[in-house]
C-alpha cells in the first residue's frame, strides 16, 4: 500500500533539518475516510435532530413558545459549547507549544469549524428574544431599579451587537487557525505553527472575555436580577469538559474503525482521560464555590436564583448533578485502568456529556415558570435538547471527513507519535 510521506519541519525554503528525525511515512488508509464513510451516522443524528425540531415546534405551539424556545436554548448552548470549548483548546495548545496532542488536534480543529453553523442554530433565540429574556420586555421591567440601573448594558441594541460580534470574533479564529493547520499539510511551512502561536497569545484573551461575556447575555441574563461572578468561569469549564468528552468519542470511533492506529494511542487517551477527570473536579469546584458564596452572603437578588431551583422537584437535580457529574465519575477516572482503555473512556465521556447537558437544563430551564412549574412536559423539553444537538453531531461527523484525520506536517508530530505517559 501506499504510503504519506510526513516531511517534518524540514524541506528547502522552511528552514528546518527536521531535527534529526526521518521523514515519518504514514499509511494514508489511517488518516483518512473513504467517500461516505459515516454517512449512516450522520443521517441517523442529523434524522433525529430534526424531528426533534419539529415536535420542538409543535410543542411551541401546544404548550407554549416560552417553553419550547427555553428547552432549545438548552441543546443550541450546550452545541456551542463543543465548538467552543474545541476552540479554545486549540489556542491553548499552540500557545503552550503542546505536542502531545498533535495527533489529535484536528478532532478539535473541525469541532471549532461549526461555529458560524451553532450561529444558525441560535437563529430561533436571535428571532424571538422576547420570548425568553424578561429584561426585553417593558411590561416586565417597569418601574424595575435594577433594569434601569442595568439598561446601558441589557437593552435589545447592544445584545444583538454583541451577539454578531461574539460569534464573528470566534469565527475568524477558528477559521484562521484550521485555515493554517490544513495549508501546512500541503506545504509543511513550519512557520505557520509560529503565527497560530502568536494569534492564539491574544485570542485567548478575547476567547475568555467574549466567552464569559455571552455566558452573561445568553443564561445569566434569564434572570436579570441574579449575577455572579463565577458564571463565566463555569460555562467555560463546561464547554471545555464537554470538548474533551466529544473528542474523546470522535476518536473512540476512529479507532475502533481501524483508523489512527499507532498515531493516537492509549497514551493519548490516558491524557485526554486526565484532562476529563481535571475539568470533572475543577467544575465541582467553580459550582460548589459559587453556591457556597451566594449562601454565606445571603443577598436576596442572588439568593433568589437558588430558590427557585429548591422547589417543585428542581432540588433532585442538585443531588443528580453533585453525584453524576463530580462523585461518580471522580471515583471511576482515579483508575488508571479506565484512562487508557478506549471503551471505558468512551463510556465515561458519553456519560459526562448528558451530565453536562443536565447541568445546562438546570441552569435553563427553571426560569421558564419561577415559582410556578417543576418538570412538566418532559418530551418538549427532550425534543427541544435533541433538536440542535442531533444537527449539530450529524453534520460534525461528515465535516470529520473531508480532511486528514491528524496535522500531517505539524513539525511536533514526532513528539506527538512518541509520546509517553510517566504518571
Amino acid at each position: 500500500m501506499s504510503q504519506i510521506t510526513a516531511d517534518i519541519g524540514g524541506g528547502a525554503g522552511h528552514g528546518g533539518d527536521n531535527h534529526g528525525h526521518a521523514p515519518i511515512r504514514i499509511d494514508p488508509a489511517l488518516v483518512t475516510l473513504q467517500a461516505g464513510a459515516g454517512q449512516m451516522v450522520s443521517n441517523v443524528l442529523l434524522l433525529a435532530g430534526v424531528v426533534g425540531m419539529v415536535f420542538t415546534i409543535v410543542g411551541g405551539f401546544s404548550v407554549g413558545a416560552r417553553h419550547a424556545l427555553m428547552s432549545y436554548l438548552v441543546g443550541a448552548t450546550v452545541s456551542l459549547g463543543f465548538a467552543l470549548g474545541s476552540l479554545g483548546y486549540v489556542m491553548i495548545f499552540q500557545q503552550v507549544n503542546a505536542g502531545w496532542i498533535v495527533t489529535c488536534r484536528r478532532q478539535f480543529e473541525t469541532a471549532a469549524t461549526l461555529i458560524p453553523f451553532c450561529a444558525l442554530l441560535f437563529l430561533p433565540v436571535l428571532v424571538f428574544p422576547g420570548r425568553i429574556y424578561e429584561w426585553m420586555s417593558p411590561e416586565h421591567t417597569s418601574g424595575d431599579v435594577l433594569a434601569v440601573h442595568k439598561a446601558p448594558y441589557l437593552n435589545t441594541t447592544f445584545w444583538f451587537v454583541r451577539f454578531f460580534v461574539f460569534f464573528g470574533l470566534w469565527t475568524i479564529f477558528a477559521f484562521k487557525l484550521y485555515g493554517w493547520s490544513r495549508q501546512q499539510d500541503v506545504t509543511g511551512d513550519k512557520w505557520l505553527t509560529a503565527r497560530a502561536r502568536r494569534m492564539s497569545s491574544y485570542g485567548l484573551l478575547i476567547f475568555a472575555l467574549t466567552s464569559a461575556f455571552a455566558s452573561f447575555d445568553w443564561l445569566m441574563g434569564l434572570d436579570y436580577h441574579w449575577f455572579s461572578t463565577m458564571f463565566g468561569v463555569w460555562f467555560f469549564t463546561g464547554n471545555i469538559l464537554s470538548a474533551t468528552c466529544l473528542c474523546v468519542l470522535a476518536l473512540g470511533f476512529l479507532r475502533l474503525r481501524g483508523k489512527l492506529a499507532g498515531l493516537v494511542t492509549e497514551e493519548h487517551f490516558h491524557d485526554l482521560g486526565k484532562l476529563v477527570l481535571v475539568f470533572t473536579v475543577f467544575w465541582a469546584y467553580i459550582s460548589f464555590c459559587q453556591y457556597f458564596l451566594i449562601w454565606y452572603s445571603n443577598i436576596p437578588e442572588e439568593t433568589a436564583w437558588f430558590n427557585v431551583r429548591k422547589t417543585h422537584g428542581w432540588e433532585n437535580f442538585t443531588w443528580i448533578l453533585a453525584f453524576g457529574h463530580f462523585l461518580a465519575p471522580f471515583l471511576v477516572l482515579l483508575w488508571k485502568g479506565t484512562k487508557r482503555s478506549t471503551r471505558g473512556l468512551m463510556l465515561v465521556a458519553t456519560w459526562m456529556i448528558l451530565m453536562h447537558i443536565v447541568d445546562v437544563f438546570f441552569v435553563v430551564r427553571p426560569a421558564t415558570y419561577p415559582g410556578r412549574m417543576g418538570l412538566e412536559f418532559w418530551w418538549l423539553d427532550l425534543c427541544g435538547i435533541i433538536g440542535p444537538i442531533g444537527v449539530f453531531l450529524g453534520v460534525l461527523v461528515r465535516q470529520m471527513g473531508k480532511a486528514p484525520l491528524i496535522p500531517m506536517k505539524d513539525p511536533r508530530l514526532p513528539e506527538a507519535l512518541h509520546h509517553r505517559n510517566y504518571m
